[in-house]
């Protein structure tokens, strides 16, 4: 290495070379898993798009006054015709105008109530479809860092403010574009407004506002979608995960004493299920006659010798013996090898020698009882 020392220590070059570590970092391929979800939702990090909640509020508040705007205003104008009704020939007294006052306020709260209730559910409702229902007090508790001026001129500055204030630019754009297509389809109809009595006009005007709202609204919507869509991509890009993080995660998950547990239990159910279902193919079934069964399968051309397929204690026992006769499967009775069998040998492996004569003289039996050829000697 005698270049590195000669070149090393030279520096009359003047060149530095700024490297950004992040680039060697280990990128985040791998999708979150349901842990990972489930952390983010209880740090209160889900995603929403407040765009598609307040279009769709809006939408709801649009349509609801164009189908009552005909009920509330014959409410608002029944009301009004009332009051005037009631008003003193001589000068109107204090206690008139403070009950006038309160019936009027009344009134428009009213007519205003289905528009707003209107809004506040499909809000609501919105916001539940996106988030579900969730509640974080620790969430309402007021941040210090929020007060801090250095903190907030960031935030004004940071890739999410102009990201706000394009969509922002963007809906002026096409809302403009909506309001002017809407007016020019109506133009020649605008124009005759001019010479037309104010009783016929007001009407075609309130239509004409109406379509502009709607229009709008749906467009609110539409661009409110395309938002949720984002937000969506940006969450999932945020909890993608390194292979790193997801052994971490995998070492701290089957480290839990409960997760231990499942995967055992499931483990246990696993092998049980499979052990079953070895029980048909086995030659004879060995018991105690209640407290053991051991199933024994043994095939001359592939075994070098018989194979416990599956055995059993007390229930599983009997489980094991039902499911032999269902299946006439030969059961024999022999309690000192039915519980030697079971301490010897684990399910899937090979008899020991020791136990050789005793299994042969038993599948010796099973072989003339069944009529197949007799057991010559356990190889």
């Amino acid at each position: 290495m005698s270049w590195y020392r000669e070149l090393g220590p030279k520096r009359e070059y003047g060149i530095r070379f700024e490297i950004d570590l992040q680039l060697f970092a280990e990128e985040k391929e791998l999708p979150a898993t349901p842990r990972r979800r489930q952390l983010a939702r209880e740090r209160g990090q889900v995603f929403s798009s407040q765009d598609l909640t307040s279009a769709v509020s809006i939408l709801f508040a649009v349509l609801t006054l164009k189908y009552t705007l005909k009920f509330s205003a014959g409410f608002v104008a029944e009301k009004a015709s009332r009051i005037w009704a009631s008003a003193p020939t001589g000068r109107p007294d204090l206690g008139w105008a403070s009950a006038v006052m309160k019936d009027v306020l009344i009134t428009w709260l009213l007519a205003i109530l289905p528009v707003v209730a209107a809004a506040l559910v499909a809000g609501v409702g919105t916001s539940m479809v996106q988030v579900g229902f969730m509640v974080k007090p620790e969430l309402l508790v007021p941040d210090l860092k929020r007060l801090n001026p250095l903190e907030g001129f960031k935030r004004i500055f940071s890739r999410r403010s102009l990201q706000t204030l394009l969509k922002s630019l963007a809906k002026v754009l096409f809302i403009g574009l909506v309001v002017w297509n809407t007016v020019k389809s109506q133009w020649s109809q605008l124009a005759a407004l001019m010479i037309t009595d104010l009783g016929h006009s007001v009407p075609q005007l309130a239509q004409l506002v109406g379509r502009i709202l709607l229009n709008s609204s749906v467009l609110l919507v539409a661009l409110g979608v395309a938002d949720y869509l984002y937000q969506w991509w940006e969450y999932e890009k945020s909890l993608r995960m390194t292979v790193q993080e997801l052994k971490e995660e995998i070492k701290d998950t089957e480290g839990r004493p409960e997760v231990r547990q499942a995967i055992r239990r499931r483990q246990r159910q696993i092998s049980m299920r499979r052990m079953m279902q070895d029980v048909p193919t086995a030659d004879v079934v060995v018991t105690n006659p209640t407290h053991y069964a051991v199933a024994l399968r043994y095939n001359m051309e592939e075994d070098n010798a018989p194979i416990v397929v599956a055995k059993g204690l007390d229930e599983l026992a009997l489980r094991i013996r039902a499911l032999a006769e269902e299946n006439e499967v030969h059961i024999v009775e022999d309690p000192p090898l039915a519980q030697a069998l079971y301490h010897a040998v684990d399910v899937g492996e090979e008899i020991p020698e020791e136990l050789y004569q005793a299994v042969a003289q038993v599948l010796a039996y099973v072989y003339r009882l069944s009529g197949r050829v007799p057991l010559e000697g356990a190889r």
